[in-house]
C-alpha cells in the first residue's frame, strides 16, 4: 500500500513539473521544451548515479558539455550533457539520441526507394534535418543491398514451377561517358504452393533470344527442372529457346502485345471497331471454349478486315504463328485471364519505372540492379507474399501428366 502511495506521489511530481514546463510555452518553442526536458532527465539520471557512488567516493559531478543533435524544425539542437570527474557516467538518454543517425540513414534509403533521386534525398536531409549527406553517400547506402542481392541471385530455386513470366523493360544506364537505354530482364514464377517469387533480375544492353537462352540456363543451374508454361511477349526466336532448355514446357505469347502491334497499323477511324473485334477473337474464357472455335473466330475476323488491312493481319490465320497465342485455352478457366498476357508482370514494371524514371545517375550496372531489387522486394512483400494466387489451385502438372 505504501508503495502505491509513493508511486502516486512520484506521478504527481512528474505531472506538476511537466505542467510548469508546458505553461512556459509562450517563451519556449517545441525544440526548447524538448531540450529542457532532456537536460532535466539527464541531470536526474546523474544525480541517481552519484548517489550510488557515495559509499565508494570514486566519482563526483563535473559540469556539462554541449552536443549538437538534429531536429525537424532546426538544423541542430544544442543540448547540455552532464558529466562526472572520471568520465564513467553516460546518460541512457544519450544512447537514444545516438540512434538518430541510423534512423536518418533508414529514412534516406526509404526516400530513395520511393523514387527520389539521390540528389533530391541529399537536399531533403540537409534542408530538414541539418544532415550533410552528399548524393554519392545516398548511393553508397543503397549499395548495402548489393551483398543481399548477390546472395539472392545465387540461391537455389524450386525444381518445379507452374508458370513463369518473362519480360524486359528499358532503363537509362551510363556506360563510359554516355547514357543509353538498356534491357532489364525479369522472370517471376508461380510455385507449386501457388505463391509467387522473383527468380531472375539481370541487365544487358539489348533484348534478344540469345540472352534469354543464357538466363534459362541460369535457372537450370539453380535447380529449375520443370516449368509447365512460360508466358512472354512475341519476341522472335523465344519459343525456340524455350524448346532448347525446357522441351516439355509450353509457351503463351502475350495477346496484349500482339493487339498493340496490330493497332499501330490501323487508321484512327477504324481503331475502336477493330480493337473490339480483335478482343472478341481472344475472348475464350468460357469453360467450353476450344482452339477450333478460336480458329473459326480468327478466320471470320480476317474475312471482315482483309480488304482494308490484309497484309497486316494475314499472320493471324497462319496457324504456326498464332498457335502460341492460344495456348491459354487448354488451361483451367480460372487462370486463363492470368496467363494469356504478361499483365501480371506489367504491374511490377510500373513500380520499377516509377522509381527509375527520376534517376539520372546510374553510373554503374550494380546501382541500377540494387535499386530495382529493393523495389521488387517491397512489391513482393506487399503483394505476392501477402496474396497467394489461389486461382491456380486446380492447375495440373502437365510435365508429369
Amino acid at each position: 500500500m505504501k508503495k502505491e502511495i509513493r508511486q502516486k506521489q512520484v506521478e504527481q511530481m512528474i505531472f506538476c513539473g511537466l505542467t510548469n514546463l508546458f505553461s512556459s510555452q509562450d517563451v519556449l518553442d517545441l525544440d526548447q521544451f524538448s531540450v529542457v526536458t532532456l537536460e532535466c532527465l539527464m541531470l536526474l539520471e546523474r544525480e541517481s548515479y552519484l548517489k550510488n557512488q557515495e559509499n565508494i567516493g570514486s566519482d563526483i559531478g563535473n559540469g556539462s558539455y554541449l552536443r549538437s543533435f538534429k531536429s525537424l524544425s532546426k538544423h541542430h539542437l544544442q543540448i547540455k550533457i552532464p558529466r562526472t570527474r572520471n568520465g564513467s557516467f553516460q546518460p541512457l538518454l544519450l544512447n537514444l539520441l545516438h540512434q538518430n543517425q541510423s534512423q536518418l540513414n533508414e529514412l534516406a534509403i526509404l526516400l530513395y526507394r520511393k523514387g527520389l533521386s539521390s540528389r533530391d534525398v541529399s537536399s531533403i536531409m540537409t534542408d530538414y534535418f541539418g544532415e550533410s549527406m552528399r548524393h554519392d553517400m545516398v548511393n553508397n547506402l543503397a549499395e548495402s543491398f548489393y551483398e543481399i542481392r548477390q546472395n539472392w541471385q545465387s540461391r537455389p530455386l524450386d525444381a518445379y514451377y507452374k508458370v513463369i513470366y518473362c519480360d524486359a523493360l528499358y532503363v537509362s544506364l551510363k556506360r563510359g561517358s554516355s547514357y543509353s537505354k538498356e534491357a532489364v530482364y525479369l522472370i517471376y514464377g508461380v510455385k507449386d504452393d501457388n505463391t509467387r517469387e522473383l527468380m531472375l533480375l539481370e541487365v544487358n544492353p539489348t533484348e534478344g533470344s540469345g540472352m534469354w537462352l543464357e538466363y534459362f540456363n541460369q535457372l537450370k543451374s539453380r535447380g529449375v527442372e520443370e516449368i509447365d508454361l512460360i508466358v512472354a511477349d512475341g519476341l522472335v526466336g523465344f519459343a525456340d529457346v524455350v524448346k532448347q532448355c525446357y522441351p516439355l514446357s509450353e509457351v503463351q505469347r502475350c495477346v496484349v502485345h500482339l493487339a498493340r502491334n496490330l493497332l499501330r497499323k490501323i487508321k484512327p477511324r477504324d481503331k475502336a471497331t477493330f480493337a473490339y473485334d480483335l478482343k472478341e477473337v481472344f475472348n475464350n474464357f468460357d469453360k467450353d471454349a476450344t482452339r477450333a472455335q478460336a480458329y473459326e473466330k480468327l478466320n471470320k475476323f480476317y474475312l471482315t478486315w482483309k480488304d482494308s488491312y490484309g497484309p497486316s493481319i494475314h499472320k493471324l490465320i497462319d496457324q504456326e504463328f498464332i498457335n502460341d497465342y492460344l495456348t491459354y485455352i487448354q488451361y483451367p478457366v480460372e487462370v486463363r485471364r492470368m496467363i494469356y498476357t504478361t499483365n501480371s508482370i506489367e504491374n511490377l514494371n510500373r513500380q520499377i519505372r516509377k522509381v527509375t524514371k527520376t534517376k539520372v545517375d546510374f553510373s554503374k550496372e550494380s546501382n541500377l540492379l540494387d535499386l530495382i531489387f529493393m523495389v521488387i522486394k517491397d512489391f513482393e512483400g506487399n503483394n505476392w507474399k501477402r496474396y497467394p494466387v489461389t486461382t491456380f489451385a486446380n492447375w495440373k502438372n502437365k510435365t508429369q501428366s
